[in-house]
């Protein structure tokens, strides 16, 4: 036999080899390839027409790893089974880069032919698809994806593979149950896999094989694949933030407003802002952007109010004093008295209706000060605004721009997310003041005493203000500061014990970010409603997990029974409530509808507080409910719901977002913030991390009062499957009441276990049917921005 190589090309991490095999009629041939080292490397061969030679012509793929060199063998196979021949090729991977290159150039149309031919192959095929990848700062990026493989191929095996094809026998993929499929009209078996491969910059592997003659699916990670990857499949949540989406999309807005009028920005009785700077050794070049920025402002009716407490700096002294315009007013100091007193120096000689503070070294936006004044002679009863930030690097770069949620009082008792551009109403000043005694976090404070009189602040959703990072700076390192942390920690136990609540507050592991916890009044009994169908193992972990694991003790659980048809079912009620006095049946003989089961169930419940919890739930932390329903108490609280991570350690639930359509063609909806990345991921500004008010939870595990639920009519029972949670929450913010994400609060959810998933054909309908009709009764939430986490959501 002969064996000869033609062209070749790479492609996301794997070789693609035409080769020319001359063997006898009637036999067969296989391939192999091993490493320099001697290591087997899987290889798969895919017969090929190109050159008219379909019995002998083959395009061969394997995953191009760190080693040296390829040794392929072709082994001739006669009808009997025998080898009766062989042949090997070496090849570098030198010669297959270069070679790759080459032939991309002249000629693309072989090329095309050869690259991904593995995927577009589905016959005896099988496939790995990437649907999330997530690169952090952790040990490990996260993969997750569907093996789609025949129908044949009952039982596929995950290995991962190291840069020099070994094996890596601590690799440990999650795979879920596996379900048919229709595609193409052949039958085919999906199974969703989670895998963590290292991340430590060599290449590795994935390959997908069956045993039943299949060819196997590879994922590679290769530099230029990882980044694929990372662009394609990142699971990010405001793509916008990323530093080439910013740096376009900081130019373009620049660009618009360059040549903007200031008449076009009058307003007739608008507000005056007093803007205080406290001065101390300002960098001159810092201190004139800053001024700069305050000059170049397109609403005109301000005064800037210049506290210097180091005039013996001559440099920043002259860059002062050469200052002409009239609303720029100077008070010098004969000593520096710290941010707060200095910051109040400044406060007692402001004349506008609102004060601002301004950073020494940071920048406004042109805009600020319009988009202020505009929405005060909106709405005059507005005591506070903020906007969103982004920080300006010492390179000039515009960069990791805090997009923020509106007035969220939870966030602000877990840090201060506020921070820039605050402007508040005067009275509130002049009444407050900022106190000296928790210098470094004296902004947290004088916000944190602010909510204790006003709610009524004001989010302006746009980057106007530039926090400049500098070596000293929190914006360049939140721990430059350690004494900020403290000061802030201080702060938030002040205003816990003002506002009468019976919590504690701790420092985090993430800096100048606090964990509060509210401890449960009284020993108030709370009703678990589960609903079930069969099931009995998921059922069965769902309650045992409870009893066993739940370190608040007044509950009783509510097994809803729906048309159950295995006699093992109904042996373990009896079981569970001979077993278990907290646990009672009830009967509900009815179709499917999880409203109207909610309902019928909290009529049979003898708690005031109500959790709805699926079946196929498992609790993680002892404290799950005691921390539920510590915020829940609180009357300012409607409902709860809790953290909630798919059985491979990813998130499947930190809080429900409405994202909003654009234009009309788009769909919009609710969708789960932070879904799929790892749990210990702290997603976009440690967001996932931490405890904080949403628009929605999930009814996956749902704690509410009693008298709320009955207040808005309970569950909605049109809604019979679908979104019946997300208009539960609605229609309790409808009643001004808050919807809490209780980050600690721990649960796995097994999801859509025991009823299927709503992505199945013979479910479609439905869900877009109750999908159109949470359109209809809340179109609000697709026409406009979700309060909380604004409109650059992606």
């Amino acid at each position: 036999m002969k064996l000869s190589i033609g062209k070749m090309c790479r492609g996301q991490g794997i070789a693609y080899i035409l080769t020319i095999v001359q063997y006898d009629e009637g036999h067969s041939v296989a391939f192999s390839a091993l490493s320099e080292s001697g290591v087997n490397l899987p290889i798969e061969a895919y017969p090929s027409d190109l050159y008219g030679h379909h019995d002998t012509a083959f395009v061969l793929a394997t995953p191009l790893l760190e080693t040296s060199r390829i040794c392929i063998k072709a082994e001739e196979i006669d009808v009997n089974g025998e080898i009766i021949s062989s042949v090997k090729k070496k090849l570098s991977r030198f010669r297959i880069k270069w070679s790759s290159r080459l032939n991309y150039k002249i000629d693309p149309r072989v090329m095309s032919h050869l690259r991904d031919i593995d995927r577009f192959t589905y016959s005896n095929q099988i496939h790995i698809r990437p649907i999330h990848y997530s690169a952090t700062a952790g040990p490990n990026i996260i993969v997750k994806g569907i093996i789609c493989s025949p129908e044949h191929e009952n039982e596929v095996r995950v290995q991962l593979l190291r840069a020099d094809g070994v094996e890596d026998k601590d690799f440990q993929p999650y795979l879920s149950k596996s379900q048919e499929i229709l595609y193409e009209g052949v039958r085919r078996v999906e199974t969703q896999f989670t895998a963590r491969v290292p991340n430590d910059g060599l290449t590795y592997c994935l390959v997908a094989s069956g045993c039943n003659g299949s060819r196997a699916g590879f994922m590679c990670f290769d530099g230029p694949s990882r980044d694929f990857y990372r662009q394609v499949h990142t699971p990010c949540y405001y793509r916008i933030s990323e530093f080439d989406h910013w740096q376009n999309y900081s130019k373009d807005r620049a660009r618009k407003f360059e040549l903007a009028n200031i008449e076009d920005y009058r307003i007739d009785g608008g507000p005056v802002f007093s803007i205080i700077v406290p001065l101390y050794n300002t960098p001159v070049s810092f201190f004139i952007e800053m001024v700069q920025s305050v000059l170049g402002q397109l609403y005109q009716n301000w005064e800037l109010i210049l506290v210097n407490s180091t005039p013996e700096n001559a440099a920043l002294q002259n860059a002062i004093e050469s200052l002409s315009d009239g609303r720029i007013h100077v008070l010098t100091l004969a000593h520096n008295l710290g941010i707060s007193e200095n910051t109040n120096a400044g406060m007692g000689v402001a004349r506008g209706d609102y004060i601002a503070f301004l950073d020494h070294d940071d920048l406004l936006d042109k805009l600020v000060l319009y988009r202020y004044a505009k929405a005060i002679k909106d709405d005059d009863s507005i005591d506070a605004l903020y906007c969103d930030e982004d920080f300006l690097t010492e390179d000039g770069f515009l960069i990791n721009p805090h997009l923020k949620s509106d007035f969220n009082l939870d966030l602000l008792r877990c840090h201060n997310y506020i921070t820039h551009f605050l402007a508040v109403r005067t009275a509130y000043v002049a009444k407050l003041r900022l106190r000296k005694a928790f210098d470094g976090a004296q902004d947290y404070d004088f916000l944190l005493r602010l909510v204790g009189y006003t709610q009524n602040i004001v989010h302006i959703p746009e980057v106007l203000y530039h926090w400049r990072m500098s070596d000293s700076s929190t914006a360049k390192d939140a721990s430059n500061k350690g004494y900020a942390e403290k000061a802030g920690l201080l702060a938030l136990k002040e205003h816990l014990t003002r506002s009468g609540l019976c919590a504690t507050a701790e420092v985090s592991d993430c800096s100048c970010f606090y964990r509060t916890r509210y401890k449960v009044s009284g020993n108030p009994l709370v009703s678990i409603i589960i609903p079930n169908k069969d099931s009995v193992k998921v059922l069965s972990r769902c309650i045992e997990s409870i009893i066993n694991k739940t370190s608040y003790s007044n509950y009783e659980i509510l097994v809803v029974e729906n048309n159950s048809e295995d006699e093992e079912t109904f042996r373990f009620y009896e079981d569970s409530q001979r077993n278990f006095e907290k646990v009672r049946v009830v009967h509900w003989p009815h179709g499917f509808n999880y409203s109207k089961i909610n309902n019928f169930a909290v009529q049979k419940a003898k708690g005031n507080y109500i959790l709805m919890l699926n079946n196929d739930t498992e609790v993680i932390s002892p404290t799950w409910l005691e921390s539920m329903l510590g915020f829940c108490q609180r009357p300012d609280v409607g409902i709860v719901g809790a953290k909630l991570l798919y059985p491979d350690d990813t998130i499947q639930h930190a809080g429900v977002s409405m994202l909003y359509c654009t234009d009309l063609g788009q769909m919009g909806g609710p969708v789960h913030v932070f879904c799929d990345l790892d749990k210990s991921d702290p997603g976009y500004m440690n967001r996932a991390f931490f405890s904080q008010d949403v628009s929605i939870v999930t009814g996956a595990c749902l704690l509410t009062k009693r008298s709320v639920f009955e207040s808005v009519g309970g569950l909605t029972d049109s809604y019979a499957v679908a979104y019946n949670d997300v208009d539960y929450c609605l229609k309790v913010r409808a009643k001004d009441l808050l919807v809490v994400y209780d980050a600690d609060a721990l649960l796995y959810h097994y999801e859509s276990f025991s009823r299927g998933s709503d992505k199945n054909d013979r479910h479609v309908n439905r869900f877009i049917s109750e999908q159109g009709q949470l359109r209809h009764d809340w179109p609000q939430y697709f026409s406009g921005y979700d309060p909380y986490y604004g409109k650059y959501l992606t």
